[in-house]
């Protein structure tokens, strides 16, 4: 039987035997102690009039680590329920959830709520409703909570509320504002949006159209179905916005338990949708159809090709693939090792030639698998999916950079001109296969003709199938070698071997170099303006590594002499390597929310009563930027700054600003950094922080204002 059959069983037989065992008794007014949860019943008033309409709150306040459910809980759970016994007269409507956190219970994920939660309910007192007197509401809460176990548990909970001609009394409502808070951040509905949905085998796929997604940015966006046994929640949802259409793939459940009216969710973003008033969340429950939206099925022309065809297509592309800028330079250097073999044994050439294309298929294999088991598991990958990892496309950047070096003369491994690149005279084989493995690894970002709809076709199919198409993709890219490497009248016809060589090799380089500039500019998306600073620096680090081996461990040196300087070189371009990996301080500084000086600004928050730092930069001030890493890479920096509300300001002057230069004047500075604290009670002088600021210092001038 299913894990998750057998857990709905279990919890289902939980609920019936304890709902038997629980005595009855009376319902209780104000808190419930229920062991894990603390229950009660309340409202956003304090009394009633005549037909008022108000809102009802189950309030549960859970245990730490221990939660309640969703209306689909996910992989497993229970929703909360209530019955009311009300006064005659009495409406009450449905209970309205907040929007739900995904909580991971490996290797099971849920969806519902930690720490303390206000389920709502609106509810209408009788116009007829007597003045004077007290009328109470009875609800009979049950849940299920857990943790690593799960408990069922229920209350009876009561509500008394004295009836007045105004619906005033001198006391307010204990969690009026709480309640308030709730229902402002309840999931909104769509207005004028359409949900329709393609059932591509495992994997549903949600056309989300709302006019209110034109030009959102959505941020860790997730689809929360309200349908029990549809989706995967323990996977990984992917996400397609464009214009006012947004395209969801969801895993199916292995439970999938198909709906007849459509399916209905909310979609999330943590930074809000504008269109519906800031909500974290809007719902889209009108079913709409693709043909009427103008959406295209995921079905079409891309993927309506056959297998044969599929692998017609890649093989085409892997041709073509070797066209593509991205893999010209290793390519070329794989010519120059053909040019060098020419007049040699035949046999051997060939050998060279199959070699290299087992680099590739190996390679290939290697990528294709780990994508097919990463996207089995729930990923949202492609093809070029390592280049998304910061540390691949650091390493690619080192080898491509020594490449280059090489190509260039800096140094050479052994003692052939072509050394590691291509060179087979005096390497054997490692060189011929290391080359199909390198020009692999650069081909990933290219996607050349016919590529795009076989590796399309390929994600659709099984794992052997997709390996096949992949497969042919390789072959496709290493048959012009192998074919070279078959044919001595093809090698014959390349240039013979001269002096001709060292100038073609020195100029390789620069398609090298410029692979790099590429790869420094991927990796600004992942580290950001600031990380590359410390990617340069280690770029430098690494020449200078190369430079040593260069110059020291060439044959004519003593066997001592070149083991201390390979030893030396291989510590220095590891140093180099450690600086250029992204580090996790940058994330934290971008949560920091910065504001941009203005004298206006100044005046605002210099008397607001909390501290405000700010910080006089530029992003040609290496100073300044040594100071931000060294600073902002201290939690306890940044979580004295999250519990003390410290406001910041970063007047930045790393272009020309007379009103930045004359703030700058009035504390006697001509440059950046400036540093100035201030106490945010009116009037007071702001403390002027040393300009080589470290955690402790600012953490001890906090205390001190």
């Amino acid at each position: 039987m299913h894990l998750f059959i057998r857990v709905k069983l279990l919890l289902l037989s939980a609920l019936i035997f304890s709902g038997a065992l629980t005595a009855q008794s009376d319902y209780s007014l104000g808190p419930v102690d229920a062991g894990e949860v603390e229950a009660e019943l309340v409202a956003d008033v304090a009394a009633l009039r005549p037909g008022q309409e108000f809102q009802l709150a189950l309030r549960l306040k859970m245990d730490p680590h221990w939660h309640v459910y969703w209306i689909n809980p996910g992989d497993t759970g229970l929703v909360p329920e209530v019955e009311w016994e009300l006064p005659e007269g009495f409406e009450v409507g449905p209970l309205e959830f907040p929007v739900p956190h995904r909580i991971p219970t490996p290797p099971l994920v849920s969806y519902g709520y930690e720490g303390e939660i206000f389920l709502l309910a609106k509810a209408r007192a009788p116009e007829s409703l007597p003045v004077g007197g007290t009328v109470r509401i009875n609800a009979a809460a049950n849940w299920l909570v857990c943790e690593e176990y799960c408990i069922q548990g229920d209350a009876k909970v009561a509500l008394e509320l004295p009836v007045t001609e105004s619906g005033e009394s001198l006391a307010a409502a204990k969690f009026a504002d709480e309640i308030a808070e709730t229902r402002a951040s309840l999931p909104a509905e769509a207005q004028g949006g359409k949900v329709a949905y393609e059932d591509l085998g495992d994997t549903l796929v949600f056309s989300l159209q709302w006019d209110g997604l034109e030009g959102a940015e959505l941020k860790d966006p997730y689809f929360y179905v309200e349908q029990e046994s549809v989706s995967d929640s323990a996977k990984e949802q992917s996400f397609d916005l464009v214009g006012n259409l947004l395209r969801v793939a969801v895993p199916k459940a292995e439970y999938f338990e198909a709906s007849d009216s459509g399916y209905t969710g909310l979609l999330y973003s943590k930074n809000g949708f504008e269109a519906a008033g800031g909500v974290q969340a809007v719902r889209f429950s009108e079913q709409g159809d693709l043909a009427s939206m103008g959406v295209a099925s995921v079905r079409s022309s891309a993927f309506e090709i056959g297998f044969g065809q599929a692998l017609l297509y890649a093989f085409l592309g892997g041709m073509i693939l070797n066209l593509m800028p991205c893999v010209f330079p290793v390519l070329s250097i794989k010519v120059l090792g053909f040019v060098q073999q020419s007049g040699e044994d035949k046999g051997k050439v060939f050998k060279h030639g199959l070699v290299f294309a087992a680099g590739v298929l190996a390679s290939f294999w290697v990528l294709a698998g780990t994508l097919i088991a990463l996207r089995s598991a729930g990923e949202s990958l492609g093809w070029g999916f390592q280049l998304q990892q910061p540390e691949f496309v650091v390493v690619m950047l080192v080898v491509m950079f020594l490449f280059g070096l090489s190509l260039a003369g800096v140094f050479e491994m052994g003692t052939s001109a072509i050394g590691l690149q291509g060179k087979v005279k005096s390497e054997g084989f490692g060189g011929s296969f290391f080359s199909g493995v390198i020009a692999t690894a650069v081909a990933t970002p290219c996607t050349g003709p016919f590529m795009g709809q076989a590796l399309g076709y390929a994600l659709t199919l099984s794992a052997f199938q997709s390996l096949t198409v992949f497969t042919f993709l390789a072959l496709g890219m290493a048959t012009p070698y192998l074919a070279l490497s078959a044919n001595p009248a093809l090698i014959n016809k390349l240039p013979r071997p001269g002096a001709w060589m060292e100038t073609f090799k020195q100029v390789m380089s620069f398609p090298m170099f410029a692979t790099c500039i590429w790869l420094i500019w991927l990796l600004g998306t992942h580290v950001g303006n600031d990380g590359l600073i410390f990617v340069l620096g280690g770029l430098l680090v690494v020449a200078i590594g190369a430079w040593i081996y260069g110059r020291w461990s060439t044959p004519i040196r003593k066997k001592a002499t070149k083991r201390v300087a390979s030893v030396v070189a291989l510590l220095t371009v590891a140093s180099g390597i450690w600086l250029m990996l992204p580090k996790g301080h940058a994330e934290a500084k971008e949560e920091l929310a910065w504001q941009a000086y203005s004298p206006a600004l100044m005046e605002e928050l210099s008397s607001s009563g909390k501290p405000v730092f700010v910080d006089f930069t530029a992003d040609w001030c290496l100073t300044c930027k040594a100071n931000e890493v060294r600073l902002f890479a201290s939690d306890e920096v940044l979580d004295t700054i999250k519990e003390r509300d410290v406001q910041l300001v970063q007047a930045d002057w790393t272009k020309k600003d007379a009103v930045i230069a004359q703030e700058l004047a009035k504390y006697g500075r001509s440059s950046v950094p400036l540093y100035l604290l201030f106490d945010g009670k009116p009037g007071s002088e702001p403390k002027v922080l040393p300009q080589v600021l470290s955690p402790d210092v600012f953490l001890e001038s906090l205390d001190e204002i």
